[in-house]
């Protein structure tokens, strides 16, 4: 009786374990799908020259209408599984601001993030009295996985100041960034300042794999023993092109959201 007892009582946590799961994907996804209705309806405005629009004004204004429809039926569904109203309004007002590429990719593997653990735990659930006793840590670990998911992606859509290494083995500040085009390719974007910053130079390249066994660059080892220095590279058409971080830490940043923005590209081709 006691083993029932206690049975039963894990079973109900994990049951509000995985509830809260699935509402925090489907307050998620609302939030997806708003972001996704209103590029749609700012495609659709009558301000918005037509000459710039892809599609014709009549085939616009259904794939917003079309767009709204589906925004308005996953937040009813978010309230109906009991999410508050405030949570609701403060996703959506945070979505409809997303305009560009990298803010709607962040909201769509936040999304799929959650997804992914709501079907997790359900299918724990699922299988029994045995498998509902999930342990804390493992289920922190997966929390905390989600978790730098995410801040490598933010991390790598805001960029941040890298070495770059040219063919010649001269070196160079680097402003890079990463995105995904309309075509959903991973692009890098690099800028440089050039004499004392009165102009800059801009060039971007489609990136197709990641290194993560590039070698100290000769000379940079005897720079300074106590800067443990990290490097890494992204692969293009033509070459590939090599980076100094100031840090492991940096470069795992780097090389887990490239690596993330990759496979969302492949999983969305295939």
């Amino acid at each position: 009786m006691g083993r029932w007892l206690k049975d039963q009582k894990e079973r109900k946590k994990h049951e509000i374990r995985t509830h809260n799961a699935h509402l925090h994907a489907a307050v998620s996804v609302a939030g997806v799908a708003a972001a996704i209705a209103s590029v749609a309806a700012s495609m659709a405005s009558p301000e918005m020259p037509y000459a710039n629009q892809k599609n014709p004004p009549l085939a616009s204004a259904a794939i917003a209408s079309a767009a709204a429809l589906v925004a308005s039926h996953c937040i009813e569904i978010a309230e109906d599984m009991g999410a508050e109203h405030d949570q609701i309004l403060t996703v959506v007002n945070s979505a409809i601001n997303a305009k560009t590429n990298g803010d709607i990719m962040t909201l769509t593997a936040g999304a799929a993030t959650a997804l992914r653990g709501a079907a997790t735990l359900k299918a724990r659930l699922q299988k029994g009295p045995g498998a509902t006793a999930i342990p804390l840590a493992e289920e922190k670990c997966n929390e905390s996985k989600e978790a730098n998911i995410l801040t490598a992606l933010d991390y790598v859509f805001r960029g941040g100041e890298l070495f770059k290494r040219t063919r010649k083995g001269d070196l160079h500040w680097k402003q890079v960034s990463f995105n995904i085009n309309s075509n959903l390719q991973v692009v890098i974007k690099m800028k440089s300042k050039h004499m004392a910053g009165t102009f800059t130079k801009k060039k971007k390249y489609i990136v197709t794999g990641v290194c993560n066994d590039i070698p100290v660059w000769p000379g940079r080892e005897k720079e300074d023993i106590n800067e443990k220095r990290a490097y890494f590279g992204i692969k293009t058409k033509d070459r590939t092109i090599e980076f100094e971080c100031v840090s492991k830490g940096d470069k795992q940043f780097w090389l887990e959201g490239i690596q993330y923005m990759l496979n969302c590209r492949v999983k969305v081709t295939i």
